[in-house]
């Protein structure tokens, strides 16, 4: 029963198209990684009823889902599938950052927002305004800090495009 319901609201609200066999064999990934952890999985079905009934927006789901998956990577990559253009989970990047990484970011904020919209604008104004040249050491750090103040406000309420933004910024560790 469950399965049928499941299958239902990816397919009608991912955006997709996918097939109630993907839909089915993604449930069954899911339900098998998280066997010794049941309320995981049931916490996972609760969040696809809720957004099937409207009682969650895209990016609360996104939000969850994530959390729930943090550590499994291939079923992060699997619900990727099922999920709006521009609502994709970005898997942190094995190692450094690479310029990749960077532009599927961007990309996702054009998906989300538009390209002509003024979020997207204010958000390239925002990195083509900072220094770039002959700065400290503190001073990469300070601008870093700025940055992300101004990205928080600007994608309020997208949490996913802020936590995202991060993977970007210097680490404490350098």
């Amino acid at each position: 029963m469950f399965l049928k319901v499941f299958e239902y609201q990816i397919m009608s609200r991912g955006g997709k198209n996918m097939t109630k066999l993907e839909a089915r064999e993604y449930l069954k990934k899911v339900q098998k990684k998280f066997e010794d952890k049941k309320e995981k999985f049931e916490e996972f079905l609760k969040i696809i009823t809720d957004y099937r009934v409207h009682r969650m927006t895209v990016g609360s789901v996104v939000e969850k889902v994530e959390e729930i998956l943090k550590d499994h990577h291939d079923l992060i990559s699997g619900i990727n599938d099922f999920l709006p253009k521009g609502y994709e989970i970005l898997l942190p990047p094995k190692g450094t950052v690479q310029l990749e990484d960077a532009i599927k970011y961007v990309q996702k904020i054009k998906d989300r927002f538009g390209e002509t919209d003024v979020i997207y604008k204010a958000f390239v104004k925002i990195l083509t305004n900072r220094n770039k040249d002959g700065v400290s050491v503190g001073e990469v750090y300070h601008e870093a800090s700025v940055v992300y103040v101004f990205v928080e406000k600007l994608f309020y309420g997208h949490h996913d495009l802020v936590r995202d933004f991060s993977l970007f910024l210097p680490s404490n560790d350098a």
